[in-house]
């Protein structure tokens, strides 16, 4: 997650782009880990699709990102990320591929002449993404257009905050927003189980970073 929130502002800024109650109480709702937790347990859930939006600063102002992506569950788990913004005019388009422990990322317009970079890293954006590390915190229950969930925040491995909304029917997740100073992302879900399949650029056009 570090990498797709890192390359996203440096593109935009480079100009190219539960406790349990007694018997018979009604019982609490989970602990916020439990809650992160809940979409990489629920047995039913293979991948899911999500919807981007989000602002990050340039140049003393801000830019308005928009995009898709999707995160597989099965493992060895994988995200794959893409937004467009136009900066300064132009229009710019950025991917990001992560699975088995390598980042492969692209920028168009940008260096490599279409490539994609290839990078090991241990932040690729990805369903453990969302588990959290550090500063746990349960928000509260809220009623999105696509059921009842529960709300928690927590900090990841790279120590950006996250708010993540899971489903409470199903532990599937809803939304996600991460933020990371003055830029932020949110990620809205729409489509599950749609059979979403996510691999490695050819070889041929992966350069190594």
């Amino acid at each position: 997650m570090r990498t797709v929130l890192r390359l996203a502002a440096a593109v935009v800024g480079a100009g190219l782009l539960a406790a349990c109650a007694g018997p018979g109480a009604p019982s609490g709702p989970p602990s916020p880990q439990d809650i992160l937790g809940k979409p990489m347990h629920a047995s039913n859930l293979k991948d899911a699709h999500f919807l981007v939006t989000g602002k990050f600063a340039s140049a003393g102002g801000t830019v308005d990102l928009t995009g898709d992506g999707a995160l597989v569950y099965k493992a060895p788990g994988a995200g794959r990320f893409e937004f467009q913004t136009t900066v300064a005019g132009q229009l710019v388009s950025f991917e990001d591929i992560s699975i088995n422990g390598t980042d492969y990322t692209r920028t168009v317009p940008g260096n490599g002449n279409g490539k994609w970079d290839a990078r090991s890293s241990t932040s690729g954006l990805g369903p453990n993404s969302f588990t959290g590390t550090t500063g746990f915190k349960y928000i509260g229950e809220e009623s999105l257009p696509n059921g009842k969930a529960w709300h928690a925040r927590a900090k990841d491995k790279d120590g950006n905050t996250f708010d993540a909304w899971i489903r409470e029917s199903d532990g599937y997740p809803l939304k996600y927003v991460i933020t990371q100073q003055s830029n932020a992302l949110t990620l809205t879900f729409d489509k599950y189980n749609s059979g979403e399949s996510i691999v490695a650029p050819p070889a041929s056009q992966v350069v190594q970073g």
